[in-house]
């Protein structure tokens, strides 16, 4: 029996199914106000035929438990072998600067320390390149980069960072661990938050774009490796997970054309990114819900991120998929999300 934290999101709910299709009987965890709408959709993207579905749902159970609620954790992960830890917070708020230290660093260390009580052998952690801090414009980072602290780190940044710490604690301690950094997750499920909005975003409508990098991969990619990651035998090691090092300006247009859509068309200039968040902050009082730009996501914009992936291609033959069908397959299910809403 594996348990997997953050079941009901997007990346908890393709490992899930990908467990799920590798016969494994998983024990999922949701909180008692989950949302499982995402994880149906990605479900049935998986399992689309009636009889497909029936056959995979015997070897899931829902177990209701929260990584800040440690009664609720330890009867989780009673009779476990190996937990995937997925559950975290993402937000770039300033004002989310502690709910992003509980969650994601004393969240993870109570994972850490019941699997250590509970004996299970195994924790693999899904952390983000967003911990392995931020470099000069331009520069390339992989799994030896050292964290440095800056003011170019997000609250986000530091709280996967300190959350990694606790995992490399349990390693010491006699837990073998799998770490995984993933760039910016985008493929099929909800197209209204997270990273996905800009799929749904651009489809709207969206005149700006800036000419910023960053890394991103694949969803079914960061679900996969860590399948594969455990057949090579590899623990203890972490792995950077980018399919593909692209300009913003470069992805946007790959979507607009993916969906007949007028290609953004105004370049976002440092001046502008600070205004923008300004004004947005002044908004932000009046109405939180749905607005994103921040201080953080602005400077992010326009900064030049690259990364390297090729540990875990050399030690384990992974392939990723190419980021022309993970935008395809983005826009093909689009619609899809948006008529089972």
């Amino acid at each position: 029996m594996v348990l997997v934290t953050g079941a009901t999101g997007f990346l908890g709910s393709h490992l899930v199914c990908q467990l799920l299709a590798a016969g494994k009987q998983v024990r999922a965890c949701r909180r008692k106000t989950s949302d499982m709408r995402e994880f149906t959709f990605i479900f049935n993207h998986y399992f689309g035929s009636d009889q497909a579905a029936k056959d995979a749902l015997p070897a899931l159970v829902w177990v209701e438990a929260d990584v800040l609620e440690i009664d609720t954790l330890a009867l989780a992960l009673e009779g476990v072998s190996r937990v995937y830890h997925c559950a975290a917070l993402v937000s770039f708020d300033a004002s989310d600067r502690d709910l992003l230290m509980k969650v994601n660093v004393e969240g993870t260390a109570n994972v850490v320390n019941l699997c250590l009580i509970h004996g299970v052998k195994h924790l693999s952690y899904v952390s983000s390149i967003a911990s392995l801090g931020r470099t000069k414009t331009g520069n390339t980072m992989d799994e030896n980069s050292t964290w440095e602290a800056s003011k170019l780190n997000s609250n986000y940044a530091i709280s996967k960072y300190k959350a990694e710490m606790e995992v490399w604690r349990g390693s010491e301690e006699g837990l073998s661990v799998i770490i995984v950094n993933p760039g910016v997750i985008i493929g099929v499920g909800d197209f209204s938050k997270g990273s996905n909005a800009l799929v749904q975003t651009i489809y709207k409508g969206m005149p700006l774009y800036s000419m910023g990098a960053n890394g991103y991969v694949d969803v079914k990619d960061v679900a996969r490796a860590f399948l594969e990651i455990e057949k090579s035998g590899i623990v203890n090691r972490r792995f950077v997970l980018v399919g593909a090092n692209m300009r913003f300006r470069d992805l946007f247009f790959m979507i607009a054309d993916g969906f007949g859509k007028k290609r953004p068309y105004i370049q976002v200039t440092p001046v502008m990114a600070a205004i923008a968040w300004r004004v947005m902050a002044v908004v932000r009082l009046f109405n939180k819900k749905g607005l994103a730009l921040t201080k953080e996501t602005a400077r992010a914009a326009l900064n030049e991120s690259y990364y390297n992936s090729n540990r875990i291609k050399s030690e384990v033959g992974f392939a990723f998929t190419p980021i022309e069908k993970t935008v395809a397959d983005c826009v093909g299910e689009y619609a899809a999300w948006n008529l089972g809403r």
